[in-house]
């Protein structure tokens, strides 16, 4: 999706990768055949966002047509954020939070960077964070596992004892 000619188009002053605000970052999104699958509601009062969203319902033929033409930037400046285990190199006209990189991804300063050596130690600090909260989470898992298997040799105890010590009693619905 083109998201700098829709920006330039409806002089959005807002954050666009969707249309958003640096609190609220999803306020209206359009899908790639412009459709508004969010939509602006009305609160906060705010003229502008109301604005965007009452000129793309207007004509949403040119909406499409601005999606669907290729953006043209004036600098192509290698940045790096990182997804799982890959550094991603992505280009932007301008480095930094609220910029949005040219595929539309907007650039948080805990996970964009110029530095790729920067987003790789991010990235090697997220992995051991995600390994420590995924190691804690299989030892509860283990810890409740344990438990629940001595409920269920418990359990089938009982029945066992119960068994042996009235071995030719009839079930309750026999016995009705």
């Amino acid at each position: 999706m083109s998201w700098k000619n829709v920006k330039e188009h409806y002089r959005i002053g807002h954050f666009v990768h969707c249309i958003g605000s640096g609190y609220v970052s999803e306020i209206i999104v359009i899908e790639p055949d412009g459709r508004l699958s969010k939509r602006y509601d009305g609160r906060g009062g705010n003229e502008d966002l109301a604005r965007y969203q009452q000129e793309m319902d207007a004509d949403p033929v040119k909406l499409r047509e601005l999606i669907a033409a290729p953006d043209t930037f004036t600098a192509s400046i290698p940045v790096y954020t990182y997804e799982g285990g890959d550094v991603v190199e992505k280009q932007c006209e301008a480095l930094g939070w609220p910029n949005v990189t040219h595929d539309g991804c907007m650039m948080y300063a805990n996970t964009f960077s110029g530095d790729k050596a920067w987003i790789v130690a991010k990235a090697k600090e997220n992995a051991d964070i995600g390994i420590k909260w995924a190691r804690e989470r299989v030892e509860e898992t283990e810890k409740k596992l344990i438990e629940a298997r001595a409920r269920l040799a418990e359990e089938e105890a009982n029945r066992a004892k119960l068994e042996a010590d009235f071995p030719h009693t009839e079930t309750p619905e026999d016995a009705r």
